[in-house]
């Protein structure tokens, strides 16, 4: 048994002391009070509890990881790379990861913005060069779009893209955009498709997302 305080438990699962206190009073963690505090078993997997979202820099440092990129700790402290590390191995020990990525990435990870395109404008829309493709609109993620393009975008281009194509604002869109500071981007990683599909509302592209993290896909 590898017991710890309430608060070194929180530390290392990205929660509050007072979510760990309270879980462990309510059974749903492995603990016993002891002069008057409490004493958790961390060796135990809780994979139930849904914890905070990540920041920037650790939801960034976990991609990387599901990417498989070899810098993917550059600059980490040894207990964020500590971290993340057992934030892989709990989303490949999970028989339905997404739902935990969906919520450590619900802070850091851009929103797909919902627009309109006139169906005719679709295919110059997926060979624009300053669009890349994502989502279930990726070959990797094995699935077909079905006429839905999904696809990442500079901030800085979307004004010019949306009056070239159209693009408005829709509650039944044919184009999802996850915008993005900064300039042009570069290839979608491996990773990044995971949280693509991860954070969308489709149970379909949840379960491609889990195919790709329980499947190691690099």
């Amino acid at each position: 048994m590898a017991e710890v305080s309430a608060s070194e438990y929180a530390k290392s699962h990205d929660i509050s002391t007072r979510r760990a206190q309270a879980a462990a009073a309510a059974g749903l963690i492995d603990a016993r009070w002891v002069g008057g505090r409490w004493l958790i078993d961390d060796a135990v997997p809780h994979r139930h509890l849904p914890g905070r979202p990540l920041s920037r820099r650790s939801a960034d440092a976990l991609l990387a990881r599901l990417t498989g990129d070899p810098g993917w700790a550059g600059g980490l402290s040894s207990s964020e790379r500590g971290r993340t590390l057992a934030r892989v191995d709990e989303l490949r020990q999970s028989t339905k990861p997404s739902e935990r990525l969906a919520v450590w990435l619900r802070a850091a990870y851009p929103e797909a913005r919902e627009f309109e395109a006139p169906t005719a404008d679709l295919p110059d829309l997926r060979r624009d060069a300053r669009l890349t493709p994502g989502g279930s609109s990726d070959d990797r993620s094995g699935m077909s779009d079905g006429g839905r393009f999904e696809a990442h975008v500079s901030h800085a281009d979307l004004d010019a893209l949306a009056h070239e194509y159209l693009l408005v604002p829709s509650r039944r869109p044919n184009v999802l955009l996850r915008v993005h500071d900064g300039g042009t981007l570069g290839p979608l990683t491996s990773g990044a498709l995971i949280a693509d599909l991860a954070t969308s509302a489709g149970p379909r592209e949840r379960a491609a997302a889990d195919r790709l993290i329980l499947g190691g896909h690099r």
